[in-house]
This record gives structure tokens, sequence and C-alpha cells, in this order.
């Protein structure tokens, strides 16, 4: 993993980091949404100060190079959170409904 890399890693996350903690302090993120951004940005800070576990990695699921590794995993969390949202909007829109629904038949 180059140097490039690893240095924007770090940059990176340690701007979420910070982004993230000054939402928790304004209440505007709820703690679920919070956990997941302070745990990934973690996770990135470790693969960027800790480079070899990337290595380690991306040696043993067979990937030819490290960085593929990191934006693999990157790409897979990154799905799996759009889907966990678009459940979340799915609940959303039936409990919309559901209430002007309501509203509607008590006018």
């Amino acid at each position: 993993m180059s140097v490039a890399l690893r240095a924007s890693l770090l940059v990176c996350s340690v701007l979420v980091l910070f982004f993230v903690m000054r939402r928790i302090r304004k209440a505007g993120l709820e703690i679920s949404d919070s956990i997941f951004w302070l745990a990934l940005s973690l996770v990135l800070i470790v693969i960027a100060v800790f480079p070899q576990i990337a290595y380690w990695a991306s040696d043993l699921l067979g990937f030819d190079a490290p960085v593929n590794f990191v934006f693999f995993c990157g790409i897979i969390v990154l799905l799996v959170r759009t889907f966990s949202q678009d459940q979340k909007i799915c609940q959303l829109k039936k409990k919309l409904i559901a209430l002007v629904q309501d509203e509607a038949l008590r006018d």
C-alpha cells in the first residue's frame, strides 16, 4: 500500500471521525448511525497505521494488491449500509402512508 494511500486514508478517517463527533455533540445524528461511522473511521485509521493487516487479508483472500482489498471492503460496507438505509426508508414510507390514511379517515 502506497504512502499516499495510507496518508489519504488517515486524513479522511480523521476528518470523518471529527465530523461525526461534532454531529453527535449537536445531537444531529442517530446513535446507530454514529456508531457505524465511528467504527468505520476507526477501522480505516487502524488499516492506515498498520498496513500489514491489509497485506495479510489480501494475501489470505487472493487479492492482487492490498489496495484492491481496501476498496473492495469499502464497496461492500457501503452497499450493506445502503441496503439497511433502504429498509429504514421503506419502513418510514409505510408508517407515513398509514398515518396519512388514518388522518384522512378522521377528516
